[in-house]
């Protein structure tokens, strides 16, 4: 057998182990389960799937996995005839970390318009936690906990995902109705979508903007309608999606610049210790103080060093120290501290 057959085999069989091991669960849940009603459970969590497909993977079980699969004519459905645990290899303690952690964050998207679909998920990679006693069932929720705070969208993103997914899988341009932030106002445009992506709860998609003649990120929820459209585009060969994300140091992806930040022996000790951008470099300082440079957009940066107040100082580009001193002036103000 060459390689190339053995490796596509492979593959197919990664594709496919999902959907037995839901079929051997349901056959083990349930005292008689009918192929239809396999058939029909089967097709809602994975996609329309064929009463041959089904019987063949049941015959899979069967032949290549020895599970107890036995069909009752009396009964109208399958059963297993023994007690049979599905023989999936032992999992690592980063792997069982991964799915505790998959599973404890689906909850986080309860309320939104993704709730259904996300709690499908979470019942799955819970009812395998559970059936490979990795975890008991009653300890999966308390094992692990995740502060992560998801932002809910005021309007329906679920029918724009779908549209500009399928448009990125199909690579077809789209025409959109945006509502700039910075501009406040509606504009049509058509779009060659590359790539979605969520950003502190928020989703946006990157694409080649036509209006604009350049790569832009729309957040969904600003989409007031999107149309499909049947042309097709070719995305440039020197994109990478991931060099393009992790240019920002937040979102923004515009004009980026050096910027030196002088933080105090307080809040130096913090910025220390986490890694904020590929970009940085630290300069430490006798008295405990820090010099951070970095090279970014200064809209976030502005923002995010005056969140720090007086414990952070921008000593470069001159342009945005001036840039704060014009916000704090403006603060000053409206809080009476200058007249």
């Amino acid at each position: 057998m060459s390689k190339t057959v053995s490796s596509n085999r492979k593959l197919a069989f990664r594709k496919m182990l999902p959907r037995i091991y839901r079929i051997f669960s349901l056959i083990k849940e349930n005292k008689y389960i009918s192929l239809d009603e396999i058939t029909r459970k089967i097709s809602y969590e994975f996609g329309e799937t064929s009463v041959r497909t089904i019987k063949r993977d049941i015959k899979t079980l069967r032949d290549d996995f020895k599970m107890p699969i036995a069909y009752s004519k009396a009964n109208g459905g399958y059963y297993l005839f023994s007690k049979s645990e599905f023989p999936f290899p032992k999992l690592t303690e980063g792997e069982v970390l991964s799915l505790l952690i998959t599973a404890n964050m689906l909850h986080q998207f309860k309320g939104t318009d993704f709730e259904e679909d996300f709690e499908r998920l979470k019942n799955k990679l819970e009812l395998f936690l559970r059936d490979n006693n990795v975890i008991p069932s009653d300890s999966i929720e308390s094992a692990l906990s995740i502060p992560f705070t998801f932002i809910k969208p005021k309007v329906d993103i679920r029918d724009k995902f779908v549209k500009i997914l399928k448009a990125i899988r199909e690579r077809k341009s789209i025409i959109i109705e945006y509502h700039s932030f910075s501009s406040d106002k509606i504009t049509e445009r058509k779009v060659d979508p590359y790539h979605l992506y969520n950003f502190e709860g928020v989703w946006y998609f990157c694409g080649y903007c036509h209006l604009r003649k350049e790569i832009r990120d729309f957040a969904l929820d600003r989409i007031k309608n999107i149309r499909e459209t049947y042309e097709e585009f070719r995305k440039p060969r020197d994109f990478n999606v991931y060099e393009y994300i992790k240019s920002a140091f937040r979102i923004n992806k515009g004009e980026v610049e050096r910027i030196r930040i002088k933080f105090d022996p307080y809040q130096a000790r913090w910025i220390k210790e986490r890694i904020w951008h590929e970009t940085q470099s630290i300069e430490e300082l006798p008295d405990g103080s820090i010099i951070y440079e970095i090279m970014a957009n200064r809209e976030e940066i502005k923002r995010w060093v005056m969140g720090y107040g007086a414990h952070a100082e921008v000593l470069e580009p001159e342009s945005l120290r001036n840039e704060i001193k014009k916000e704090i002036r403006r603060l000053g103000m409206i809080y009476g501290v200058f007249k």
